[in-house]
């Protein structure tokens, strides 16, 4: 009988340790290994609308075609020695629309740039 007793404490002894987890030891171990929460950050919205990206890609095209025509026009004046009076009320025409265009690409860039 001392021996059947000892064996069965034995064997009781012996087995692995069965338990069922309850819910909130299932919600405890669903957030191991996170520092913080996740939050979906919102994305940011677009600097520029779309409207004002194709204005300033319109901007820097014709500034790029207005510059080779100024250098263009500053190489005729330079053959020819003197500008004329034509020649000049261009450069002075598309001067001022070089710098109109400037004044859009600058503060299109800095608003894009916040």
């Amino acid at each position: 009988m001392k021996s059947a007793l000892v064996l069965a404490a034995a064997v009781v002894l012996a087995m692995p340790v069965v338990s069922v987890p309850t819910v909130s030891d299932a919600q405890v171990l669903t957030g191991r290994g996170r520092a913080t929460p996740a939050r979906r950050a919102r994305p940011a919205p677009p600097r520029l609308t779309e409207a004002e990206e194709d204005r300033l890609w319109d901007a820097q095209t014709e500034l790029g075609t207005l510059d080779g025509q100024i250098a263009a026009l500053q190489a005729a004046v330079q053959t020819q020695g003197a500008a004329s009076a034509e020649q000049q009320a261009q450069l002075n025409a598309h001067a001022a629309r070089r710098t109109e265009l400037q004044t859009v690409i600058t503060r299109l860039e800095a608003k894009r740039d916040r």
